[in-house]
């Protein structure tokens, strides 16, 4: 990785502080290290936002929101005189004292890659709020704006946002870390009949002739790439008194029913994690170009279509969301060098909270199927990790990202690496009976902070002094766990004998009906790493299954990646189709990757990619860019 450094031209507004700034905020060479967060201008050791109130007008024909946002801070350096923001994209047009309403000399920085440009402003000695008056890019980083053509109703533009890792600052000017939480408020006006919604409480809403405004509060405190927003023709059903579903009118109905034991995953998470403190927890059904299965927006989950399989079977994407309400919402990671304290808790949580909707279903089955789903996790942590190799450093738990964009480090391993290790952990004190009550006791402790994994490994060492783990190992070491454990496989014996018989050709109808969705997405991910599976035996178990022609998602893509292995060349039209028709990153890099792979159709599947990529939402559509640049690099 090109460790980054700038070179910049500032403009003189007055003499204040712009010496000192230049030295303070460009030398990143020596500087963004030291900060709390490396993807970060702003230092939460000098000053810290204590609240937002964000005020914008939509204009989806532009694709640009524009208005103020209301930010207060306190200073921890009571002799600091500046505060640095993260902003990228912005058009600032001026910025004020809150209170007394004076204006404020700023200073905005030059574009520093993916990371945007600090914004400096410089404070007077009794400022304790800054109102700062801006619009967005119409190619914001963190903004997807749909044409009515790209959505269902075919009527109305749609607008969503996707601000993790570090795109809230193309929305908002802010301290845009994850060691920094604050509430916030909003208004959005929007167009008729455009609706709004966010990772809020709504409060109330005031209509014009033309417009509707909607207010928002969130009174926990969030960090900036939790906030969400959704500007479309919108509706909603009832779930429960505290669950509702959206998503565009023709859709509504098929996510209702989907989603409709969504209440129940989130009592099951109380009976594990404790009392969920968010009030609401709404599911909104996104367009297909979302780049993520789902995304744990405080009060409104963001949800992938892709998980629309008709029978339910895709819904523990939901129960990995739900998890999130406590692991990376209330306890948050203090930045992107520590992504398994967020995604690497969650999902464990996410598989306890399977085992006990299991054992609600058929009792004494709970703790067998949590096993078989960490089992099934190990599949995409070896494909991540052949996919960066073994010894690259972004396979380990704590990374540097020093320079590097974390979209850049995203991959499964911080979800399913950190999960392992958990489970390990768990196994060394004496299993879920000793380990459940330290984790709802490190969730209730560290509720509200954002920590570090020198946090987790202090209060792990306080609980458990006696317990020996190699540390520095597991947490820094490259490439797969340094202990895979031993998991209960019975639930998967059926998926492992199928993958070994259709392997060898034996394929027979009656499999399809005896087994599971769940089981077939897992011999049809064992089979993708058998190297005996012939052509002619594809063809058979094509004509035999269709899975081809499935609606479940995740069939469709493990089936797709196993007839591009076998160079199986009537799948190839169907899984471009696949990977143009949805934007989920997790079935679209995958199958982009194995056809530029395939000398045959590799400039074929550039071609479809370059015809189609304006679908992607931005996050997407930049990282096909990279792995197409590495592919031809390797040429």
């Amino acid at each position: 990785m090109t460790h980054f450094q700038t070179v910049v031209v500032l403009p003189i507004i007055g003499s204040i502080l712009i010496g000192t700034w230049i030295t303070l905020y460009f030398d990143r060479e020596t500087r963004m290290s030291s900060r709390p967060d490396p993807s970060s201008f702003s230092d939460s050791s000098q000053i810290k936002t204590k609240s937002l109130n964000i005020v914008l007008t939509a204009d989806l024909t532009s694709a640009v929101l524009s208005g103020h946002v209301d930010i207060g801070f306190n200073r921890i350096n009571k002799d600091c005189q500046s505060l640095v923001l993260d902003s990228k994209d912005l058009d600032i047009s001026s910025i004020v004292d809150q209170e007394s309403g004076e204006k404020l000399e700023y200073v905005l920085g030059e574009k520093v890659n993916d990371f945007g440009s600090p914004l400096s402003i410089s404070l007077k000695p009794k400022t304790n709020g800054v109102t700062i008056h801006y619009k967005t890019s119409s190619t914001a980083s963190g903004v997807q704006v749909l044409a009515p053509e790209q959505t269902l109703g075919g009527k109305h533009p749609y607008l969503f946002t996707q601000n993790q890792a570090i795109h809230a600052r193309s929305i908002v000017p802010c301290q845009d870390t994850p060691g920094i939480k604050a509430p916030y408020t909003a208004e959005l006006t929007v167009d008729k009949p455009l609706v709004a919604v966010m990772s809020a409480v709504s409060v109330k809403s005031e209509e014009s002739e033309t417009t509707m405004t909607y207010f928002f509060e969130q009174k926990i405190p969030i960090p900036a790439y939790l906030l969400a927003i959704v500007i479309g023709d919108i509706v909603s059903e009832k779930i429960s008194d505290r669950v509702r579903v959206w998503s565009e009118a023709s859709n509504i109905q098929a996510c209702k029913s989907e989603f409709e034991g969504t209440d129940d995953i989130l009592t099951a998470a109380e009976k594990v994690a404790g009392e969920y403190v968010w009030g609401r927890y709404d599911l909104l059904v996104l367009p297909p170009s979302f780049p993520y299965g789902g995304m744990e927006n405080p009060c409104l989950t963001f949800v992938t279509p892709t998980l629309l399989a008709g029978d339910k079977s895709l819904v523990n994407v939901v129960a990995h969301e739900i998890a999130h309400s406590w692991t990376g919402n209330l306890v948050t990671n203090a930045n992107w060098e520590h992504f398994w304290l967020n995604e690497g808790f969650t999902v464990f949580l996410e598989r306890k909270i399977l085992k006990e909707l299991a054992e609600i279903a058929e009792p004494g089955t709970g703790e067998a199927v949590r096993q078989a789903a960490h089992l099934h996790g190990l599949n995409s942590l070896k494909y991540a990790i052949e996919v960066f190799g073994e010894d690259n450093p972004l396979t380990a738990l704590n990374v540097n990202l020093d320079g590097v964009d974390p979209d850049d480090a995203f991959s499964s391993v911080p979800y399913e690496k950190g999960s392992t290790f958990l489970f390990y952990l768990e196994t060394l004190v004496g299993g879920p009976a000793v380990f459940d009550p330290f984790l709802r006791s490190y969730i209730a402790l560290h509720a509200r902070k954002s920590i570090t994994s020198e946090v987790f490994v202090n209060y792990f060492k306080s609980q458990f002094p006696d317990v020996e783990v190699d540390w520095e190992k597991w947490l820094k070491s490259p490439g797969m766990p340094l202990v895979v454990p031993k998991y209960d496989d019975s639930l998967q014996q059926k998926s492992v004998e199928a993958a070994k018989a259709w392997s060898n050709g034996e394929v027979s109808v009656e499999d399809r009906k005896s087994l599971s969705s769940k089981q077939i997405i897992s011999a049809l991910t064992l089979l993708h790493t058998y190297d005996n599976v012939t052509l002619e035996t594809v063809q058979k178990i094509d004509a035999t299954f269709h899975f081809g022609d499935s609606q479940n998602s995740e069939i469709l893509f493990a089936w797709c990646r196993v007839c591009i292995k076998a160079r199986y060349e009537p799948i190839v039209d169907k899984a471009l189709k696949f990977a143009t028709s949805q934007g989920r990153m997790k079935f679209v890099r995958p199958i982009f990757r194995d056809l530029f792979n395939w000398n045959k159709y590799s400039q074929h599947a550039i071609d479809v990619f370059e015809k189609n990529k304006h679908f992607y939402h931005n996050i997407c559509r930049s990282m096909v860019e990279k792995d197409i640049q590495a592919h031809q690099a390797d040429a």
